[in-house]
C-alpha cells in the first residue's frame, strides 16, 4: 500500500502538460538574411496579405528558432510631409517701353537657346532718354516641370517705401496670365530697425518665364536678382498590383463587384474601360465581408479616349489606405455608363516594410493566419532604438520565402497570465480543464489511500462476534 501511495503522488508532482499553442497560426514562411545582425528589414509580399486574417496586421509574428516572439515593428514607406525646397539664382532681363502701354506693350525681341532658355533680349537700356522708361523684368524660371513655391527679389533703392508686385506666367512669351496681382513688398527703417518683405509666394505656379512689375516703389528702385524657390517632386513609392475581374450585381444596373483576395492595403485603383471614348462618372466601395457595410472609398471622372493612333485615360484613383477584401463599383448611368463589355479593376498598394530584432537563434520565421490573435506590433522606436522620422534605420535587408502551414507557438509558463490569455483565445481552455479534473481526481484518491494507511498504521478495532468462555 504504500508503493502504492507512493507512485501516486509521484505521478501528481509530476503532471503531464498538454501541447497547447498561445496562437494558432496557418502560416509560417522563413525569413532569409545574413546572420549576426541586430536587426532585419522585409518587405510583405502579396501572399502575407493573402493570408491574413484580420485588418491591420494583427495576427503577424516573427519568431526565432525557439519559436519565440522577437519585437517587430512597421516601416511605413508612403511619402510623409512636403518635399524639399530648391533655390537657385536665374537671370532676370528689364524691360523698357512707353509708360502709357504699361509693361503688356513692351514688344520683346527674345533669342533662346534649344530648350528654350533666354539667351538675349533686344531692349535699348538708353531708351529712357527718349522718354521710355523701365517698367518691369523678364525672368528665365527655366525648367517648367517643377512647381514655383515663391521669388527672393534683391532690389537697391535710396529710401524706404512700402509697394506691390504684379508676377505674370507664361510659356511662350506671347501667352500671359496672372499669377499674383498685389503681393506686398516693403524696406522700411525707423529708430535703428529694418523691416524688409522680399518674397512673393507663387503657390506651386509652373512656368517658363515670369514677368514682374512694381507699384508705390521710389524712382531710384532697382531690382537687382531673383531666386526661384522650386518645390521638388517626390517620387512615388513602389507599388504592386493586382487585377480583379468583376462580376455585375444582380438586379442593381451599373454596380460591379471584386473581390481582391487578400487584406491589401490599397490606396490606389485603376479601372480598364471596355470600350474606347468612354467617359463616366463612378464611385468607389469597399468592405471586409459580406456582413460588414459598404464604406464610400473615392469617387472620380474615368475615361478613356482613342485617337491619333494613341489612347489617352484617367490617371491612378488615389482612394485612402484600408485593408477591405470587397470592392463596390457604382457607375452613373448618365450617358449610357460604361457600355457593353467586362470591366476590370486594379488596386495598388505598398508593401508594410517589417522591421525586427534577432532576439534568440536563428533562423527567424514570419508566421500570420489567426483569427484569435491580438495586437503585438510595437512602435518603430521602440525596437529601434533612437529611431526619429526620417532617419534611416540600420537593419539588415531580408527576404520573406514561401510560407507553409500550419504553424504555432508554443506557450510560456514564465508568463502566467499571457498562458490563460493564449488559453481563452484558441480554445484550448476545455483541454486545460480535463486535464485540471483529472489532477483533481488523483489527488483525492491519493489523499483516500494515505487515509486507508494511517487507519491501518494505527490498528483497527478488535474484531466483533462472541467470545468464548
Amino acid at each position: 500500500m504504500r508503493m502504492l501511495a507512493a507512485c501516486v503522488l509521484a505521478g501528481v508532482a509530476a503532471p503531464a502538460w498538454p501541447d497547447s499553442p498561445a496562437g494558432d497560426f496557418r502560416y509560417r514562411a522563413p525569413i532569409l538574411a545574413a546572420q549576426g545582425q541586430s536587426h532585419y528589414r522585409a518587405s510583405l509580399p502579396a501572399t502575407v496579405y493573402m493570408g491574413l486574417e484580420q485588418p491591420g496586421l494583427g495576427d503577424l509574428r516573427v519568431l526565432n528558432a525557439s519559436g519565440e516572439p522577437v519585437p517587430h515593428a512597421f516601416l511605413s514607406r508612403a511619402p510623409g510631409g512636403p518635399a524639399p525646397v530648391q533655390t537657385r539664382a536665374t537671370r532676370i532681363f528689364p524691360l523698357y517701353g512707353e509708360v502709357s502701354a504699361g509693361v503688356e506693350g513692351v514688344k520683346l525681341d527674345v533669342v533662346r537657346g534649344a530648350r528654350g532658355t533666354v539667351i538675349r533680349l533686344a531692349a535699348d537700356p538708353k531708351g529712357a532718354k527718349a522718354g521710355r522708361k523701365l517698367l518691369g523684368y523678364l525672368v528665365d524660371a527655366g525648367d517648367a516641370e517643377l512647381p514655383l513655391e515663391a521669388l527672393l527679389l534683391d532690389w537697391r533703392t535710396g529710401s524706404g517705401f512700402s509697394g506691390a508686385a504684379r508676377v505674370e506666367a507664361s510659356d511662350d512669351l506671347a501667352r500671359w496670365g496672372t499669377v499674383i496681382g498685389d503681393a506686398p513688398v516693403l524696406a522700411l527703417e525707423h529708430a535703428g530697425e529694418r523691416l524688409e518683405r522680399k518674397r512673393v509666394e507663387l503657390a506651386g505656379r509652373k512656368a517658363k518665364y515670369l514677368r514682374i512689375s512694381f507699384v508705390r516703389v521710389p524712382e531710384d528702385f532697382a531690382l537687382l536678382g531673383v531666386q526661384l524657390e522650386r518645390r521638388l517632386e517626390r517620387g512615388e513609392p513602389a507599388r504592386e498590383w493586382r487585377r480583379l475581374t468583376g462580376a455585375p450585381v444582380e438586379g442593381q444596373r451599373g454596380e460591379v463587384r471584386f473581390d481582391s483576395g487578400g487584406r491589401f492595403p490599397v490606396d490606389r485603383v485603376r479601372l480598364h474601360l471596355p470600350q474606347p471614348n468612354t467617359v463616366a462618372r463612378v464611385q468607389f466601395l469597399a468592405r471586409d465581408s459580406d456582413s460588414a457595410p459598404w464604406r464610400s472609398r473615392a469617387a472620380a471622372s474615368v475615361f478613356r479616349l482613342d485617337g491619333n493612333g494613341a489612347t489617352a485615360t484617367n490617371p491612378d484613383i488615389a482612394v485612402p489606405p484600408g485593408a477591405e477584401r470587397q470592392w463596390l463599383l457604382k457607375v452613373d448611368q448618365r450617358g449610357g455608363g460604361l457600355g457593353a463589355g467586362e470591366v476590370t479593376l486594379e488596386v495598388g498598394w505598398v508593401p508594410h516594410e517589417l522591421v525586427f530584432a534577432a532576439r534568440g537563434a536563428a533562423p527567424f520565421a514570419l508566421v500570420y493566419g489567426s483569427k484569435r490573435a491580438q495586437q503585438d506590433a510595437l512602435q518603430l522606436a521602440a525596437v529601434v532604438p533612437g529611431y526619429s522620422a526620417g532617419k534611416e534605420i540600420a537593419a539588415q535587408p531580408a527576404t520573406v520565402g514561401e510560407a507553409a502551414g500550419p504553424a504555432r507557438l508554443a506557450p510560456s509558463l514564465t508568463d502566467p497570465l499571457g498562458l490563460l490569455r493564449s488559453l481563452v483565445e484558441t480554445g484550448e481552455g476545455k483541454k486545460w480543464a480535463l486535464w485540471i479534473v483529472l489532477g483533481a481526481g488523483v489527488l483525492a484518491v491519493a489523499w483516500m489511500a494515505l487515509r486507508l494507511l494511517r487507519d491501518l498504521g494505527r490498528g483497527g478495532p478488535p474484531p466483533q462476534g462472541k467470545r468464548r468462555e
